[in-house]
């Protein structure tokens, strides 16, 4: 069964490895170590027999937040992971007054942009050459 924690800093090396999987750029170990004592971010992990599996990053203040990555491990995929990253992320948030919840996602990652309409994300927007290989990213929006 798969549980939702907040990373605490003995989960880094698993997600640094399933960042640098997935992101062309990924965090450094220590940018993550200090995420984990950042007033201002929320950052999850997605557990599976104690091993992490996926991890969504999130900075907030007052009612506004930015989810700034999300990532799930290659066997983890399509397996509804993600889904349970954003959707314990929001309930977190809402507990912390925060009413619109932005994000960033490439115009070519389908799967995700599928994933946040489903949870009722609109798109408001469109960056150009926002991500570092020039790819467009859509602004997507949440009201909570």
């Amino acid at each position: 069964m798969v549980e939702i924690k907040e990373m605490q800093p003995q989960h880094v090396n698993e997600v640094f490895s399933i960042s640098a999987a997935a992101f062309p750029l990924p965090w450094a170990k220590d940018e993550l170590i200090r995420e984990t004592i950042n007033p201002n971010a929320l950052n999850l992990v997605a557990l599976y027999e104690e091993k992490v599996i996926g991890y969504v990053q999130c900075w907030y203040t007052l009612d506004s937040a930015d989810i700034i990555n999300v990532a799930v491990s290659d066997a983890f995929k399509r397996q509804g992971v993600g889904h349970r990253l954003i959707r314990d992320l929001i309930l977190h948030l809402k507990e912390r007054n925060v009413e619109n919840v932005f994000l960033e996602v490439r115009v070519s990652n389908l799967p995700a942009q599928r994933l946040y309409k489903s949870m009722g994300f609109i798109t408001l927007s469109k960056r150009e050459r926002y991500y570092v290989n020039g790819e467009d990213a859509l602004v997507m929006n949440l009201q909570i």
